[in-house]
């Protein structure tokens, strides 16, 4: 199949996600929008044509920012609706009860979690982890895998809860370990390795390290912990070692 059929099977695809939009079908043009991105970004895997490229990488923006208003027109990054639960906790303010965290910061958090699980980076799924809250306990049960690229900033450059660092956490998600972030919201470090043992917890088969990682530190610490997964972007939240709630893209 060559690389115009895709890049067309692309656009037919989103005209007709526009066109369920412009009808009020939330839910197929979502599932539009995710068909045809998927296919933008497979047109951009097999092009060596740089302008054909950046046609792509923007078209893939333009219907990426389109999937995302439908996705919180659906409440699918409103933190403060019910999410998918796993365990008894049934609301927010239980989960956030006891950790210093603020309700803003979880909710940007959350959001840019839903962005990197439905855009990846570079045409691919990324998998990734934030610690929220606690921040002086997680970050001596850890240690840095790279030089820390949030060291050296000015506490107001780095809030989570500003739109303009959105780009650079997306970018840094690429990275191995996690982020670590305060409870009102500053980013502290990225690229830390947690180094609690992970036996302390156990977590449904399926799981992998950087699951049961997060699950390890929020054991140990009044932390909670949002993790990517890389294989079906899933989102959980964990709270006290547990799975507290799961959102799907």
């Amino acid at each position: 199949m060559s690389k115009n059929v895709l890049l067309d099977d692309g656009r037919n695809i989103v005209k007709k996600a526009e066109r369920a939009q412009d009808r009020g079908d939330l839910e197929l043009a979502r599932e539009l929008y995710k068909r045809g991105i998927a296919r933008f970004k497979n047109a951009a895997e097999i092009t060596d044509d740089f302008s054909e490229i950046s046609v792509i990488r923007s078209l893939t923006s333009y219907y990426q920012n389109r999937l995302s208003l439908i996705q919180s027109q659906l409440g699918l990054i409103e933190v403060k609706k019910p999410l998918i639960k796993e365990t008894s906790q049934n609301d927010i303010t239980g989960l956030l009860r006891g950790t210093g965290v603020n309700e803003t910061v979880l909710d940007a958090v959350i959001k840019i979690a839903l962005e990197i699980s439905t855009e990846g980076r570079e045409g691919r799924s990324i998998g990734t982890a934030f610690i929220i809250g606690d921040s002086e306990n997680v970050l001596a049960r850890s240690r840095q895998l790279i030089m820390n690229p949030f060291q050296g900033y000015r506490r107001e450059e780095r809030l989570i809860t500003d739109p303009d660092i959105r780009d650079n956490i997306k970018e840094f998600a690429q990275l191995d370990g996690a982020f670590v972030i305060t409870g009102d919201g500053v980013v502290e470090a990225s690229g830390r390795y947690i180094t609690i043992d992970t036996g302390l917890v156990k977590l449904n088969k399926g799981l992998g390290t950087r699951h049961s990682s997060v699950a390890a530190i929020t054991h140990m610490t009044n932390s909670i912990g949002v993790v990517v997964s890389q294989s079906g972007g899933v989102i959980r939240i964990f709270r006290q070692g547990k799975i507290a709630a799961t959102v799907r893209p």
